[in-house]
């Protein structure tokens, strides 16, 4: 899980700050698919939650943080 404070993440429509302190998500650098351009995969992580893997659109306004291997 990446270090330093959970940075939360924006609604998609009425644009709040959710979550802060407890979780977020950040893009990785992974393609979701070679020919699906829309979405990419991402690190989804809460205080009790941890999907290294799910898809979402691109559109989504999601945090990048270099993370080390």
């Amino acid at each position: 899980m990446p270090s330093g404070t959970a940075p939360g993440h924006r609604g998609s429509g009425e644009g709040a700050l959710w979550g802060v302190g407890i979780g977020g998500y950040n893009w990785s650098s992974t393609s979701y698919d070679s020919g699906d351009r829309y979405r990419g995969v991402l690190l989804h992580y809460y205080a009790t939650y941890l999907n290294p893997s799910d898809v979402y659109l691109r559109a989504y306004g999601f945090q990048l943080r270099c993370l080390s291997e």
